[in-house]
C-alpha cells in the first residue's frame, strides 16, 4: 500500500483526545475525554490538528499532550493564546518539541474546545479529514474493506485512559451475516493506539480479497475509533471517518450532501464527476428496514425541491448494506434513485431498529474519495462548530464548501460566519445568510463567493468558521482542491450547543 499505518516509523503519527467538548473546566478538574482522532499514515505523510475556540467572548489557553507509542513519559505542548470563535493549529511536522515517532495526544483547554485533524501526502496529493469520535464500550464501524475494488481498510482504536493499559476485541462481519467472520484481540498502551490493517496485517490473511462489511470493537475501556480507507488503484485517493458507539445508534439519520454524476466543471465537455454512496450498519440483535430518501438541495438547479427515495431493504442483525446514488450497478433495490447532476440530502430512516451511517463522496469513482459520519438529531444543533475554513488558500486553491441540512420543525433561516488565523471576521456577506430553506433541506455555502480580507489572499485565507440557524441543522464541510493536485477531504461540523 502506498498509504501504510508504521506506528513506528518515522512519519509524524498522531492520536488525540480532546477534552472540554462538553463544556469548559478548570485546571483542577478532570477532563471529560468526548473525542478522539487519529492519522497513522506513514511516509511524506503530514498531520495538523486545528483545534477551534468555541467561546463567543473569551480567549482560550489550549495544551496538548503527545504519548509516544514507546511509552514514554507525555511531551507537553501548548498554543498560542487562542480568540474568540478563533483556532489554533498543532501542526506536526513544525512541532520541534516532538521526536519522529509515533503519537497519541490528548488536547485540554479553559474554554469549550472542537478539533480536526487532517493528513496530507504531499507526493500524491493524498488527503483525509476526520472530526469528533466519541469514546465507548461497544463501538461500530459502518464499512470495512480488505480488496474491494482495490480498496483496504486501517482501522485505530485508541485507549482513552492515560493511566492504565486496555484490552479489545475488533469483530469482523461480513454483509448480510449476522455473527462475526473473524475476532482480533487488541492491547493498547495507556492513552495510545493500534491500527488493524485489513490488506497487509497478519491477522487479517484469511480474509478474502473483495470483501465488504463491517466492524465492531468492544471493550471494558473506553475506546475511540477511526477509519481510513486506501483506494489503491488510485495515487491519491483516500477517505477517513469516525467509528460511532452502537448506543447512539439512531432510526432517523442525516446526510447533508449526496449526489449523483455531478460534474467537477460543467463548463468543461471533458469533466469528471461525483458520486456517493451511503453505508449503512444495523448494530442490533434483529433485523431493520432502511429506507433512504432525496431532497434536492438548495441551489441544485437539476433537482431542487424534488424528492427520490430508495428501499425500504431489510438489514439483517449485526451487518450492513450500501446504497448508491450514482447510475453504476445497483446491488441495492432502488436503481439509480436520483437523476443525474442532481446534489440533494438525505434521510436515512429504519423500522424496527436503529442504524449508524457513513457517506463516502468520490470523483470518478477511484481518483479522489472523501467521507463523512451520517448525523442524528444529537448531532445537530443551531450553533455549529468548523475548525477549518479556507477560500482559495495556498497554490491548491483549497475551498471548503459548506452543507448545511435543516433537520427541524419549520424553515431554517441559516447564516455562515468565518474568522481567519490572524483575527479578521467575515460576516454578513450576500451569500453568507439563506432563509427559508425547507425541512429535511440542505442550503449550499461556497467561500469563494464571498472572498474579502485575509480571505482573499491565498497565504491568509484560512480560518475557522461557525453556523448559527434559528432551526437545528446537520453541517459536512468538503475541503476540495480546484486545481485537482490534491484529494478532497470532508469532515462533520461539531455541534456546540453540547
Amino acid at each position: 500500500m502506498k498509504k501504510l499505518v508504521v506506528l513506528l516509523s518515522m512519519a509524524a503519527v498522531v492520536a488525540v483526545l480532546v477534552a472540554g467538548l462538553s463544556g469548559a473546566f478548570g485546571p483542577q478538574d478532570t477532563p471529560a475525554v468526548y473525542a478522539s482522532r487519529l492519522a497513522g499514515v506513514q511516509g511524506s505523510g503530514e498531520t495538523g490538528i486545528q483545534v477551534q475556540n468555541l467561546d463567543a467572548s473569551q480567549d482560550a489557553a489550549i495544551t496538548a499532550n503527545f504519548y509516544k507509542q514507546d511509552g514514554s513519559p507525555a511531551i507537553s505542548i501548548a498554543a498560542a493564546t487562542t480568540p474568540p470563535r478563533g483556532s489554533a493549529l498543532y501542526y506536526l511536522p513544525s512541532l520541534e518539541e516532538l521526536p519522529d515517532g509515533a503519537y497519541a495526544a490528548v488536547i485540554n483547554s479553559d474554554r469549550q474546545i472542537a478539533a480536526i485533524a487532517r493528513t496530507d501526502w504531499q507526493a500524491s496529493g493524498g488527503a483525509a479529514i476526520y472530526s469528533n469520535v466519541i469514546p465507548g464500550n461497544d463501538v461500530a464501524v459502518p464499512l470495512a474493506v480488505k480488496q474491494y475494488y482495490g480498496q483496504c481498510s486501517l482501522i485505530s482504536v485508541q485507549n482513552t485512559d492515560t493511566s492504565a493499559p486496555a484490552t479489545a476485541d475488533l469483530e469482523v462481519y461480513k454483509s448480510g451475516e449476522a455473527a462475526p467472520t473473524l475476532t482480533v484481540p487488541m492491547s493498547i498502551q495507556p492513552g495510545t493506539s493500534v491500527t488493524a490493517d485489513f490488506c497487509s496485517g497478519d491477522d487479517f490473511v484469511g480474509l478474502p480479497d473483495g470483501f465488504i462489511g463491517s466492524v465492531r470493537v468492544k471493550s471494558q475501556t473506553e475506546i475511540g475509533v477511526q477509519s481510513f480507507i486506501d483506494i489503491e488503484t488510485s495515487d491519491k485517493a483516500v477517505y477517513a471517518f469516525e467509528g460511532v458507539p452502537a448506543t447512539d445508534a439512531a432510526s432517523m439519520l442525516f446526510a447533508p450532501l449526496t449526489r449523483s454524476r455531478q460534474p467537477f466543471n460543467p463548463n468543461d465537455p471533458n469533466t469528471k464527476y461525483y458520486d456517493t454512496g451511503i453505508s449503512v450498519v444495523n448494530p442490533n440483535s434483529a433485523p431493520v428496514q432502511v429506507t433512504v430518501t432525496y431532497y434536492g438541495a438548495k441551489g441544485a438547479a437539476e433537482c431542487v425541491g424534488q424528492q427520490f427515495t430508495q428501499g425500504p431493504f431489510e438489514i439483517a442483525a449485526n451487518s450492513s448494506a450500501v446504497f448508491y446514488q450514482g447510475p453504476a450497478s445497483q446491488p441495492i433495490t432502488g436503481m439509480h434513485p436520483m437523476p443525474e447532476n442532481c446534489v440533494a440530502s438525505a434521510t436515512i430512516e429504519a423500522t424496527g431498529g436503529t442504524i449508524l451511517a457513513i457517506v463516502n463522496d468520490s470523483l470518478q469513482y477511484t481518483e479522489e474519495s472523501a467521507a463523512y459520519n451520517a448525523v442524528s438529531a444529537d448531532g445537530a444543533g443551531e450553533v455549529v462548530a468548523m475548525p477549518l475554513y479556507r477560500s482559495g488558500h495556498t497554490a491548491w486553491q483549497l475551498y471548503t464548501g459548506i452543507s448545511a441540512m435543516n433537520v427541524g420543525d419549520g424553515p431554517a433561516n441559516i447564516e455562515l460566519a468565518a474568522k481567519s488565523g490572524s483575527g479578521y471576521v467575515l460576516s454578513g456577506m450576500a451569500g453568507m445568510q439563506l432563509t427559508g430553506v425547507a425541512q429535511y433541506e440542505t442550503a449550499l455555502f461556497w467561500p469563494g463567493d464571498f472572498k474579502q480580507g485575509d480571505f482573499s489572499d491565498p497565504a491568509k485565507a484560512v480560518g475557522s468558521a461557525t453556523i448559527t440557524s434559528n432551526q437545528p441543522v446537520a453541517v459536512i464541510v468538503n475541503d476540495i482542491s480546484l486545481t485537482g493536485q490534491a484529494d478532497a477531504a470532508t469532515y462533520n461540523g461539531i455541534n456546540a450547543e453540547q
